[in-house]
């Protein structure tokens, strides 16, 4: 059933104890049954025809955010992230994905978007008066689009104070990202990015860049594999405001802040980028208290499938992210991409202030 490479990934991680320290999910919930070398245990009983794929199994395969800090942390060199994705695919083909999941699914296919939601109102009218080509394409994400809509519009003005030519898709096609390597709906993840890459190059851009970095991975790494976007540069947000300010296209003013930065973990581990947002960071004059796991070991805050598939899972990930943060005597986090901004401000306390940080550059320049 499972590849070879998986089945041999499945056994070893069985075994190990030792990233259950680091899986968000499982230090959140504190349940065994939701870590690395849980699912690893069950991929191995179903090959070994000890268990079957069933709506149980596959409840403990769709509580993993991909954040693959489990493969950062691995001394040996192990990706469970990679047989919890080919199950998930399976838990689609056999028809016992959580419903949640299926819901999800059809969302993205039909409506173009996770949540289901419509364009928002006062973004739209932003994007109707933008040029239908330019150098640079603004890839805004779907939750971007909807929910984070304040965190994109903040980034456009952004653009506009520093002159930027741009231009957005009016009809923004999903880049697949969710669909699956999130979801498992592998089957039309080709197909469904095929018509993003016809969508940005219709636009004759140069340079785009992507406000999601579960979209920057997509368009960046996925993409250029299957050579959809040959010749065309893909750009994270936070790397395109770091060259803005260094060729002295974008000053700021000093924010006389003290905060936190939570980096984006599919930034700082699917891409591996790191300084472009601290030097973001350094330029607006912010005093960045380090949080607890940092860097390449960024915490995840939860994604857009957990808060869809399981709000409680999703509200404990952000709650335990707060608590990093008071523990250090920080009472502000900075987030770096609408869907951080989004669902760390939806479940915000009172005494940990959520700023996002498109937001706080628009404000201070």
């Amino acid at each position: 059933m499972f590849s070879n490479e998986n089945k041999k990934q499945a056994d070893m991680c069985r075994f190990c104890w030792m990233c259950r320290h680091i899986c968000p999910v499982a230090g959140a919930t504190g349940s065994e049954g939701w870590g690395p070398r849980a699912r690893g245990l069950m991929v191995s009983m179903i090959e070994r025809g000890s268990a079957e794929l069933d709506a149980e199994i596959a409840e403990a395969m769709y509580h993993c955010t991909m954040c693959d800090a489990c493969a950062n942390d691995c001394e040996t060199g192990w990706k469970p992230t990679d047989f919890i994705r080919e199950a998930r695919m399976y838990c689609v083909a056999n028809e016992v994905a959580p419903a949640a999941i299926n819901t999800a699914i059809d969302n993205i296919l039909t409506k173009g978007n996770i949540y289901g939601e419509a364009l928002n109102e006062k973004l739209a009218a932003r994007i109707e008066a933008l040029p239908e080509t330019a150098d640079v394409l603004v890839y805004i994400g779907q939750t971007g689009r909807c929910f984070g809509a304040d965190s994109a519009i903040s980034f456009l003005n952004i653009l506009d104070k520093a002159k930027v030519g741009y231009t957005t898709l009016k009809d923004e096609p999903p880049t697949g990202a969710l669909l699956g390597d999130m979801m498992g709906m592998t089957g039309d993840v080709q197909s469904v990015a095929v018509r993003a890459a016809e969508a940005i190059k219709a636009s004759n851009a140069e340079k785009v860049v992507v406000l999601s970095p579960y979209d920057a991975v997509m368009l960046r790494e996925q993409y250029a594999k299957w050579s959809l976007l040959d010749g065309i540069e893909i750009v994270s947000a936070p790397a395109f405001l770091a060259e803005l300010i260094s060729g002295g296209r974008l000053s700021l003013r000093k924010a006389d802040l003290k905060a936190s930065l939570q980096e984006p973990v599919k930034l700082t581990r699917g891409l591996d980028e790191i300084e472009p947002l601290k030097k973001v960071v350094s330029a607006l004059g912010v005093d960045n208290i380090e949080l607890f796991l940092n860097g390449k070991m960024s915490r995840c805050v939860g994604t857009a499938i957990m808060e869809c598939y399981d709000p409680y899972v999703a509200k404990r990930m952000v709650e335990v992210r707060l608590d990093d943060a008071r523990r250090i005597g920080s009472n502000a986090i900075i987030t770096a991409s609408p869907d951080d901004s989004f669902i760390m401000g939806k479940y915000a306390a009172d005494d940990v202030t959520i700023i996002d940080l498109f937001g706080l550059i628009d404000s201070n320049c």
